[in-house]
């Protein structure tokens, strides 16, 4: 990049793979001070029971970009921007390694980008990639570094009992989660909350950060900011071992942050009888709580802790119940 670069939009590649890329997509395609010259995703993949091959949700998204570009971001669409060019899907993105990586990266030079957005993609992209980027590869990592680098911060910050979390914007190199970071936003979170409430807040408030962050970037307002490695804490991929409490031994404490850390997908369980029983809603009283956060969810006769306002539970092959037919039903 030149001293004197300073376009009148910026050129960005976007990268993901998850459904949480989908508000931060949309807000840069509807953002006249960037255009979206390119999507990259994984690809098509089987799933239900049919196995049928089904789009990545960014792709399908992807698609909407290119169909109203035209009209949100004043940027004419040429003839050659067609869905195989403009959405990329590959499987190898080394182009030291592979001849898919190779058209890879040429197809993404071909595009010029300013920068490289990416969020949740779901693959480690090599260092002869992110030097494609005219300014720079950008990242959003959803904890506040450099506390729970690597491949589960959201889950972690809710296993890990915090108080508050956010996003950090870093610039990328080809070390995992060491990059500088650029700015971070940060919210608290509440007794109540829940994974769910926190990737909410990142859907609908944080999308215009990153734009904010990326402009003040370009234009050198704001600077990349190294981290304090010896503050660094990390977090490996979820295992499903992890989903499977025991509530007859296990703390209050340890299931409630569980609840919360995935309380989207996959949801906690126990087994009984050789059933899985699925935690659907799991409700404390904030004062009770902390004076029982260290006894079991249930108790050898099946009472639960005074701290739970709110129990339901969903027996494998039935509906979801309260905590009342439960013990009626499946506890006698």
């Amino acid at each position: 990049m030149t001293i004197n670069y300073d376009p009148d939009h910026y050129k960005i590649v976007f990268f993901s793979s998850a459904p949480i890329g989908v508000p931060f997509l949309e807000a840069l395609a509807n953002d006249k001070r960037f255009e979206v010259v390119g999507v990259v995703t994984q690809c098509d993949k089987p799933q239900w029971r049919g196995m049928e091959l089904c789009e990545n949700i960014i792709k399908t998204e992807a698609k909407k970009v290119i169909a109203t570009l035209n009209e949100t971001n004043g940027v004419a669409i040429h003839n050659n921007k067609t869905i195989d060019n403009f959405i990329q899907t590959p499987t190898k993105i080394n182009p030291e390694k592979s001849e898919e990586g190779k058209e890879f990266a040429k197809r993404l030079e071909e595009k010029q980008p300013d920068f490289l957005v990416v969020i949740a993609y779901g693959k480690i992209i090599p260092e002869n990639i992110l030097d494609i980027a005219k300014i720079a590869p950008i990242n959003v990592h959803g904890s506040i570094l450099p506390k729970y680098r690597w491949a589960s911060p959201i889950q972690s910050v809710f296993l890990n009992g915090e108080k508050s979390s956010g996003i950090t914007i870093m610039k990328m190199d080809k070390w995992m989660d060491t990059w500088d970071m650029i700015d971070i936003k940060q919210t608290k979170l509440h007794f109540n909350r829940t994974c769910k409430d926190l990737i909410d807040r990142m859907k609908q408030k944080w999308p215009e950060f990153l734009n904010e962050t990326i402009r003040k970037f370009g234009k050198k307002i704001v600077w990349n900011i190294k981290q304090d490695d010896t503050k660094a804490t990390y977090c490996s991929k979820i295992e499903k071992e992890s989903w499977l409490i025991n509530p007859y031994e296990d703390s209050l404490e340890s299931i409630y942050h569980k609840y919360r850390a995935f309380y989207l997908r996959p949801k906690i369980y126990f087994m009984h009888e050789g059933k899985r029983i699925i935690i659907e809603e799991l409700n404390l009283n904030k004062t009770s709580y902390h004076q029982e956060k260290n006894v079991p969810l249930l108790d050898t006769e099946h009472s639960t802790a005074k701290a739970v306002k709110t129990l339901k539970v969903k027996p494998e092959g039935k509906k979801p119940m309260d905590r009342e037919s439960f013990k009626n039903g499946y506890l006698k």
